[in-house]
């Protein structure tokens, strides 16, 4: 009898305002969406928070308050429409169910918190023989206080009496919270672009940054610190070293129904080398499809008032491919 308990005790338990108790294992809240594992169903549950009336979970989890404000621990409701959570920071108690925007059950091990996700396209024209193939790829890493994310996007186009036309960008980018909304970060990228004679741009980063709308459908941030920049071309002599002040904003709007968008810009102004300035712009839209689907389209756009003579002073690539993610 005691080891029964002990089972049913380990059970997370929903009450929707419908009448309905759910009882299985919470898999996490975001985007005003929380789904549930249950044992009677082979697929999870999916459901609308606002309809959320009563919630226990006593596993050990990320919770972050609307404003951002992030605790560690678990929740308990004893009345309707209130949550009680217990966490390192002390016991919050009568809290409105609503004020919680995200919840992220933090698994033991280290690899079940990577999630990724990779898509790709390709276009065949039999005139002129063109052919287009884009890869897009990432991994992500969340943490109580770590989060990393890792970005490749590669194109390769090729037709006849044409030069190929070859981009591939990396970026691998750590940021650790020192507080609700401020965070540090670091970064590295790759750049590699035939319209802009680039071999190889290799930039080193890191600043500080700040959270300047948190709620459960989007994040809007700012960020500044100082990059170096280590740029190589198809002409050598032009290769250099550089260090830039680096300004960037970041908005993720994500699950309005099926529907996300994220955005990012990077403005450069040069220190070392006078008058120059260059932007980076990345926009990701994506539709979600049953069984960790989706399809996405892509823009990214870069621009540098001093290029060399033979390079162009902006490049801009806009994809679209079929892809899956998980975890």
């Amino acid at each position: 009898m005691f080891f029964s308990c002990r089972l049913a005790a380990q059970h997370d338990t929903l009450w929707v305002k419908n009448g309905n108790v759910l009882f299985g294992e919470i898999k996490g809240l975001g985007s005003g969406v929380l789904k549930m594992e249950t044992p009677y169903s082979d697929d999870d549950f999916t459901i609308d928070y606002d309809q959320v009336d009563k919630i226990v979970l006593e596993r050990r989890c990320l919770i972050v308050l609307v404003g951002g404000e992030r605790l560690f621990g678990f929740l308990r409701s004893k009345e309707d429409g209130k949550v009680t959570i217990y966490s390192t920071e002390g016991t919050r108690e009568g809290l409105e169910i609503s004020a919680i925007t995200t919840i992220n059950v933090i698994k033991k091990k280290w690899i079940n918190r990577i999630s990724g996700y990779v898509d790709l396209g390709f276009n065949l024209t039999k005139a002129n023989n063109q052919r287009q193939l884009n890869i897009d790829g990432g991994i992500s890493y969340n943490g109580y206080k770590w989060f990393m994310n890792t970005k490749l996007s590669s194109l390769y186009a090729n037709q006849d009496n044409v030069d190929q036309t070859e981009r591939t960008n990396l970026d691998v980018q750590v940021n650790r919270l020192i507080s609700d909304k401020w965070y540090i970060l670091a970064s590295g990228s790759f750049l590699s672009n035939t319209e802009q004679d680039l071999q190889g741009r290799y930039s080193g980063k890191v600043g500080a940054g700040r959270f300047l709308a948190i709620t459960d459908k989007l994040l809007w941030g700012l960020g500044t610190g100082l990059n170096l920049n280590i740029e190589n071309y198809d002409d050598r002599s032009l290769n250099k070293e550089s260090a830039e002040l680096f300004i960037s904003s970041r908005f993720n709007m994500f699950d309005f129904k099926d529907l996300s968008l994220d955005t990012n810009i990077d403005i450069y102004p040069s220190l070392s080398e006078r008058g120059r300035l260059r932007v980076d712009y990345n926009l990701n839209v994506k539709y979600d499809l049953p069984y960790d689907f989706y399809i996405k389209t892509s823009f990214q756009f870069n621009y540098d008032n001093q290029p060399p003579d033979t390079a162009s002073a902006f490049d801009y690539i806009l994809t679209s491919g079929f892809g899956w993610s998980f975890n």
